[in-house]
């Protein structure tokens, strides 16, 4: 993927329209909508809501604009190889139609990095655009396809508190306190708190702990010296004991085989 030109958080009248019977040929168009909209597709006008995707391949014809309202968006022109086409396929990105999501907070920070590297072209920008570019439509197909959109509306509330505690958790787990701190943390019961992470991500929250504890302590074994118990302190373990049994089950080793294995 390579992009030709690109716009953050432009702004038009409320008489702004595109029209593009024939599409633009070779190249592709990437909306990212941020005002209420209106498209044309087979010969109907739809309205589009705020925070809405929208992608054009190069024969697609071309009809969007303002609803009542001035129109914002964030937008990138850019040609794509049969390996992107295919990428974005797999990914399960519709095109041509409208994607509407909850939140844009991501993508849209995304294009604006995008943009200043795009026109300050300082060293190593075309590279780290085209890296951007790529994330970019990982996390739209995440943002999909995720079971975040099947949630309520009080689970939706809920989704950056999770996503900042779930880093922590694989970041710093030696300093995860229990699932019901946790909770309070949320100002949650521990029900609703368990229902509702397991809801975001899947997996329930013990099951991320355990993970985490158990690539903490990989980790520490394979690339230190430490003495098991400083490893089970820093792997969350409340003794290397624990950590012994802990990682025996997971694993099928003792901590001690796997450090020779390891190296």
């Amino acid at each position: 993927m390579e992009i030709h030109s690109i716009g953050y958080h432009h702004s038009h009248g409320t008489d702004f329209l595109m029209e593009r019977p024939d599409g633009i040929g070779q190249g592709w168009l990437f909306l990212l909508i941020k005002s209420r909209a209106m498209m044309r597709t087979s010969g109907e006008t739809i309205r589009i809501k705020p925070n809405t995707v929208l992608i054009y391949s190069g024969d697609i014809p071309q009809y969007y604009g303002a609803d009542g309202e001035e129109y914002v968006d964030d937008w990138f022109y850019f040609t794509v190889e049969q390996m992107d086409v295919q990428l974005l396929h797999e990914l399960d990105i519709p095109i041509g139609v409208p994607l509407p999501l909850e939140d844009i907070s991501e993508l849209t920070a995304i294009i604006r990095t995008m943009t200043y590297e795009f026109y300050t072209r300082n060293l190593y920008s075309a590279d780290l655009v085209e890296l951007s570019l790529k994330t970019m439509f990982f996390k739209l197909s995440r943002l999909l396809h995720s079971k975040v959109r099947q949630l309520p509306e009080s689970g939706q509330s809920r989704y950056e508190d999770m996503i900042r505690l779930r880093e922590q958790i694989y970041c710093n787990v030696c300093k995860i306190g229990t699932v019901s701190e946790m909770a309070r943390a949320m100002s949650m019961s521990q029900s609703a708190f368990q229902h509702t992470y397991k809801k975001i991500f899947g997996t329930n929250v013990m099951s991320d702990i355990n993970r985490a504890r158990i690539q903490q302590a990989e980790m520490l074994l394979s690339t230190t010296t430490l003495p098991l118990r400083q490893i089970a302190e820093r792997s969350g373990y409340t003794s290397e004991f624990h950590l012994m049994r802990h990682f025996k089950t997971h694993t099928g080793m003792t901590p001690t085989e796997y450090r020779k294995k390891a190296r």
